[in-house]
C-alpha cells in the first residue's frame, strides 16, 4: 500500500472555547480540523472571539492544515427570493471575514436550492452570489485583507437542491472561480456507487476527471440511508452503508486531498478510534511528506 498523503481530522465544537478545541484536535490525532464561526441554525453575525489569537498560535503549532469552517445552513445564494439571496451573501461574507480572523482557510458553504426556477438559473444566482460575498467580505471592517476561501459543497440532490452531480459542481467551479468539498454521503445517496466493487476507484477518477484540482476537501461520512436515494444522513465510518473495503482505493484515487469527517460525535475513545481507523484506511499512521 502507498503511503498516506492525506491530512485526517474531523469537526470539533467550540462551545468550551477555541484552546478547548485545539485540545480536543491533540487527544483525536487530527491534521485538520472543521469548526462553525457562528451559530449555523440562525442569522446572527459571527462574533468576535478573545481566544482567536491562542486558536491561530495553536493551529500552527499543531500543524492543523488546513483549518476549516463550515457555513451556515441557513444561506442559499441560488433562492428565488432577492430578499434571501441577500440575507445570504451578507452571512457568507461575515463568515468568510470572522474565518480569516481565526486563521481558518476554507470556508465549506452549500450549493443551496433553485426553488424550482430550474438548474440554470440557480446556478446563474449561486455564481453570482458566491462572488458578491467574496467582494463584501474583502470590505468589511476588520478583514484586512484576511478572507477564508469559499468551497462549494455537493448535495443530496433532494427536492430543488443544486450540485448533486460532480459535473454540475464542477460548473460551478469553472463559471465561479471556487474550489469544492466532495462529501461522501451525499455522493453515495446521489447515486454515486462507492459500494460496488472497485466503487472507491471508480468514484475517486470520476471526481478527479470532473473537477481535478478543484478538489478542495472530502468531507468524509458513510451514509445512513441507501444508494440513490437523495435522503441525508451520516454514519460513523463503517457503521453505514459504505463498506470499509471501498475507501482504500478512494483515498489512493485522491492524493493530497485533506478529509474532515463530520460523523457522529461517540465517546472521546470511540472518536480517536474512529480518527485512527481513517488514518489506516488511507495508507497508514504516518503522513508522508509529500501531497497538498
Amino acid at each position: 500500500m502507498p503511503e498516506r498523503t492525506n491530512r485526517i481530522g474531523r469537526h470539533l465544537p467550540t462551545s468550551g472555547g477555541l484552546a478547548r478545541t485545539l485540545g480536543t484536535a491533540r487527544e483525536l490525532g487530527c491534521e485538520t480540523i472543521q469548526i462553525f464561526v457562528s451559530n449555523p441554525q440562525a442569522w446572527a453575525d459571527p462574533r468576535g472571539r478573545q481566544d482567536a489569537d491562542t486558536f491561530v498560535e495553536g493551529s500552527r503549532e499543531l500543524d492543523i492544515s488546513p483549518v476549516v469552517a463550515h457555513a451556515k445552513y441557513l444561506i442559499n445564494l441560488a433562492s428565488t427570493s432577492e430578499e434571501q439571496r441577500d440575507l445570504s451573501v451578507l452571512a457568507l461574507a461575515r463568515e468568510l471575514a470572522a474565518a480569516g480572523a481565526l486563521g481558518v482557510d476554507l470556508v465549506v458553504v452549500h450549493a443551496g436550492s433553485h426553488g424550482g426556477d430550474g438548474e440554470e438559473k440557480g446556478m446563474k444566482r449561486l455564481v453570482e452570489g458566491l462572488e458578491r460575498a467574496r467582494e463584501r467580505a474583502a470590505g468589511l471592517d476588520g478583514a484586512a485583507g484576511a478572507v477564508a476561501e469559499p468551497v462549494v459543497e455537493n448535495s443530496v440532490g433532494a427536492g430543488t437542491q443544486l450540485c448533486s452531480t460532480v459535473e454540475d459542481l464542477g460548473e460551478v467551479a469553472r463559471r465561479g472561480g471556487v474550489r469544492v468539498c466532495v462529501d461522501t454521503a451525499h455522493a453515495f445517496v446521489a447515486g454515486y456507487d462507492l459500494s460496488a466493487e472497485d466503487g472507491g476507484r471508480m468514484v475517486a477518477k470520476h471526481l478527479l476527471d470532473a473537477l481535478g484540482e478543484a478538489v478542495a476537501l472530502v468531507h468524509l461520512n458513510d451514509a445512513k440511508n441507501e444508494l440513490g436515494s437523495h435522503r441525508d444522513g451520516h454514519r460513523k465510518v463503517g457503521e453505514g452503508c459504505i463498506p470499509l473495503d471501498s475507501w482504500p482505493e478512494f483515498f489512493g484515487g485522491l492524493p493530497g486531498v485533506p478529509v474532515v469527517m463530520e460523523t457522529p460525535y461517540g465517546t472521546p475513545e470511540a472518536d480517536f478510534e474512529e480518527v485512527l481507523l481513517v488514518k489506516k484506511l488511507a495508507g497508514g499512521l504516518r503522513k508522508a511528506q509529500v501531497g497538498r
